[in-house]
């Protein structure tokens, strides 16, 4: 009863400071055009986890449980919380924005430039255009990116950049340093990430397509061989390459209160510039890595994954939406005869979002996480299955302004 209450404390403290957020005036004046804006978020609710393991062994079969099950309360704020400004002045565009979690304090920070019907031109801190947009899945666990490595492909990876676009299509050469701040490619690359997109809307805005994808080559002494711990080690000649592919699409019926949302991604390496990732829960709102990096050594990581959503607003206030995905993920050692590994990730969540004004809302979410992990071990002719379970219930309080 105290954990319950509890939870019930820290609901009603994050939504009265939530409601006390207002919305910054807006300066529109001829072509110029800035704006204040913001976005914080908090969640709290309780998990569960279990995990065992079984070791087989020359047709012999070992289990034992390495944890759980076990519960616990969660709560906080999260770290894409932001506080940004726009400004237009004429052809150009820039923007600015803080967050709690960036190295440099900085989520985004860019300008761009119109040359009319001849497209955009962007430089600076943006997110990759090799991610698929977050308006195809509505996961609020992990900061917003709750199906991140159960199913679909990344929704977020703000890097610096330079990005032209016209007619839906973007292409941009991407550095995959956290920061703004000396935002050189890594010592020995020959070119920086190249990620592209193409994206298309109907008229109504019924329906969204996207697809893109990234193709980064690392030099010999770039990473393989290098000081990255990141992916120290995962070519075997110490040079290779990374890439991913995705698709993405939502569709609205019913005056917008019902759609359909999916995204299928495929890809090697993807791990290594922070746009693919296989995870595993612990009964907390943040996921972890699964495949790790002392098991990616001189090995190709490769990556598929399917998600989709459903959802439909029965009110002004109440909407409903149910996700599942699932993800296949290979680590094929470079060498033969070596050990290699294999993970199948899988998800399942519903939430039901109330919508209290134009700013604020409270998402109840609950949601299951589970993955399987197959790998080869030291001894001879021996192998391990680890089987873990994850599943969370909890409230994100959102207000945007």
């Amino acid at each position: 009863m105290k954990g319950f209450n509890k939870l019930l404390l820290v609901s009603a403290v994050l939504s009265a400071a939530l409601s006390q957020v207002s919305a910054y005036k807006v300066i529109d004046e001829d072509d110029k055009v800035v704006d204040v804006y913001g976005s914080v978020r908090g969640y709290v609710g309780y998990g569960a986890a279990a995990a065992g393991v079984d070791t087989l062994n020359n047709g012999s079969t070992t289990s034992s449980i390495g944890y759980g099950p076990y519960g616990g309360a969660f709560y906080g704020l999260q770290t894409n919380s932001r506080l940004g400004v726009k400004a237009k002045v004429g052809n150009f565009q820039a923007q600015t924005e803080l967050g709690l979690s960036e190295t440099d304090g900085f989520r985004q920070m860019w300008g761009s430039y119109t040359f009319g019907s001849a497209g955009t031109l962007l430089f600076g801190k943006a997110d990759s255009p090799s991610v698929a947009k977050s308006s195809f899945s509505s996961d609020v666990s992990n900061t917003d990116q709750g199906h991140q490595g159960f199913s679909g492909p990344n929704t977020a990876n703000r890097r610096f950049q330079v990005t032209y676009s016209i007619a839906g299509l973007s292409i941009g050469l991407v550095s995959d340093q956290p920061t703004v701040i000396d935002a050189q490619v890594q010592r020995g690359e020959t070119i920086p990430r190249i990620a592209a997109n193409y994206n298309y809307q109907n008229e109504d805005k019924t329906l969204d397509f996207q697809v893109g994808g990234a193709y980064k080559y690392f030099n010999k002494g770039s990473l393989g061989l290098g000081d990255d711990g990141l992916a120290k080690g995962r070519f075997l000649n110490g040079s290779g390459s990374a890439f991913h592919i995705f698709a993405a699409l939502k569709s609205q019926a019913m005056d917008k209160r019902l759609f359909f949302s999916g995204m299928l991604h495929y890809g090697v390496n993807g791990d290594l510039y922070n746009e693919q990732a296989t995870k595993f829960n612990d009964g907390g709102y943040k996921h972890s890595d699964l495949i790790t990096s002392n098991m990616s050594v001189a090995s190709n990581v490769h990556r598929a994954g399917i998600y989709a959503e459903s959802g439909y607003q029965f009110s002004d206030m109440l909407s409903g939406v149910l996700g599942l995905g699932y993800q296949y993920t290979s680590v094929i050692s470079s060498i033969s005869n070596q050990k290699t590994a294999a993970a199948q990730t899988y998800m399942v969540m519903a939430q039901l979002p109330i919508k209290f004004d134009k700013g604020f809302r409270l998402t109840p979410q609950i949601g299951y996480y589970g993955g399987v992990l197959g790998q080869d071990s030291d001894t001879s002719n021996a192998s391990t299955i680890e089987v873990k379970h994850g599943l969370i219930a909890f409230v994100q309080a959102r207000y945007d302004f």
